[in-house]
């Protein structure tokens, strides 16, 4: 029996099908314009996903509504604007040596930007690097207004679907706005950059996120950043322009944050873990009956000659089952578990079953992704 799987064509991961915005606001059109290592020394201590409800000290908030404005009065201070010639942006503070987290889009071919504080406080950023993959960026400032704290990091392992989200950016220009939502879904992936990789681990949030927000903290009930705000999705109007905030906004988590922020510092780059293989659209447990396929699976093939998949000897395409032992059912399910817990270097073991039927371990040394060393003065990082 011949395996036969139609695949997408893509360099190592598939793309997202979904209309997608980023968060830029350029402030020159009529309308709203949307363009396209060492860990972090801060472990946070595990909280619950939701806030335990108390009686709001002002009357009309409800529970909910003081701890939103807890939030915001504790970390919105930190959150600051990104002013650009031709549009701006949000980001956050994210240590005391000046380094303030943003998205790679919102600075993208700049080497300096304006930094906005709260009140008359503004000042010059340094890009020191940026990471298309993640679509994330680091500036430095070398002055920040007094008493202001860098904003807490949470972990986005211990995220739950349905608890509450607290965003805070600079929607179309509106200085530190704040909005509200829930954690809609979780190890969603992104199709980022112009080399065609995935952003993986992805926070869909129904908080609203409009051009503007782009860098901006999504936040939890403790004051703590879970997210940031990189993407919306969109629907295309009968003008060929896009409609602003349909409710599904997208976040990067900050566990990838955690694992970029600090190469970005020190080196200016981050490399990515690369497998080097196309993959296929699922096989159900219908689909593999109906068209007498060996296993349910994610098919792959290798589709780099002189990548780590090829490397360890696969040579055709077979059904993937799991990675390290765990099922995967979905593409997401192997760029989040890549992004969040391997990297450039590491050991993975793919369960594949080929044509035949025969199942085995494939054990494959991850490579860095191609493209993934360009530093944030670099023009056009991908060949």
């Amino acid at each position: 029996m011949r395996l036969s799987i139609r695949f997408r064509a893509v360099v190592l991961l598939p793309l997202l099908l979904v209309t997608l915005s980023h968060c830029r606001f350029v402030n020159d059109a009529t309308e709203p314009v949307v363009q396209q290592p060492t860990p972090l020394p801060v472990e946070p201590t595990p909280v619950p996903p939701t806030a335990t409800p108390v009686p709001s000290p002002v009357p009309g908030l409800g529970a909910n509504g003081a701890v939103v404005a807890e939030v915001f009065n504790q970390v919105a201070p930190a959150v600051v604007r990104i002013q650009l010639r031709d549009g701006l942006g949000s980001g956050f503070l994210l240590d005391d040596q000046g380094h303030i987290v943003t998205n790679n889009h919102v600075v993208e071919n700049q080497s300096r930007v304006r930094v906005l504080f709260t009140g008359l406080f503004e000042t010059q950023g340094r890009v020191v690097g940026t990471d298309p993959d993640s679509d994330l960026a680091v500036i430095q400032v070398d002055a920040v207004p007094p008493d202001v704290e860098p904003i807490p990091l949470g972990d986005s392992d211990e995220l739950q679907v349905g608890q509450l989200t607290i965003a805070i950016g600079n929607p179309l220009g509106q200085d530190r706005t704040v909005t509200t939502g829930i954690i809609s879904a979780l190890g969603r992936t992104l199709a980022e950059t112009p080399a065609g990789f995935s952003i993986g681990g992805i926070v869909q949030t129904d908080a609203a996120i409009n051009p503007g927000n782009s860098g901006g903290p999504l936040l939890n009930a403790q004051g703590e950043v879970i997210g940031v705000n990189t993407a919306i999705a969109t629907i295309p109007n009968q003008f060929g322009g896009s409609q602003a905030s349909q409710g599904i906004g997208f976040a990067v988590p900050i566990n990838l944050v955690k694992r970029v922020a600090p190469a970005l510092i020190e080196q200016g780059r981050y490399e990515h873990p690369y497998l080097g293989i196309g993959i296929g659209e699922p096989i159900t447990t219908l689909i593999a009956e109906q068209e007498e396929l060996p296993a349910p699976g994610i098919p792959i093939s290798p589709n780099d000659p002189d990548g780590p998949t090829a490397r360890a000897g696969l040579r055709e395409q077979v059904i993937l089952t799991a990675v390290d032992g765990q099922e995967v059912a979905s593409s997401d399910d192997i760029i989040s578990y890549l992004e969040l817990q391997k990297q450039p270097g590491d050991t993975v073991t793919l369960t594949v079953v080929n044509a035949r039927g025969e199942q085995s371990d494939i054990q494959v040394e991850l490579g860095a992704r191609p493209g993934s060393t360009a530093g944030p003065d670099s023009r056009n990082p991908f060949p």
